[in-house]
């Protein structure tokens, strides 16, 4: 199964994106690689899944309506979407207010 995976540089991520793989999964990890703790150790955990032949990374901003966009509309990442998401201990602001709806 494709399985599109987000925070994938992250603690969380990187340990499920390694189950998947172990698993015969292939995964798409995102992740933006912010500042949020040393972005040194992000890219160590990528640098152990980047050989990987069945993992492809992609830097991008889930946020970001544009890159989601040019993501899902990559012919070879269709698949099965399924979200990890961590923010490093900050809150995300998206402007959403359901209770005022």
């Amino acid at each position: 199964m494709k399985i599109l995976l987000t925070g994938a540089a992250g603690f969380i991520g990187w340990k499920v994106t390694e189950f998947l793989l172990a698993d015969g999964h292939t995964v798409v990890g995102v992740d933006n690689l912010n500042d949020a703790y040393d972005v040194r150790l992000k890219h160590w955990r990528l640098d152990q899944l980047k050989d990987h032949p069945n993992f492809t990374f992609h830097r991008l901003d889930i946020t970001s309506q544009k890159e989601l966009r040019e993501l899902w509309e990559l012919k070879e990442q269709r698949g099965r979407g399924a979200e990890e998401q961590g923010s490093g201990g900050k809150r995300l602001d998206f402007g959403l207010r359901p209770w005022s709806l």
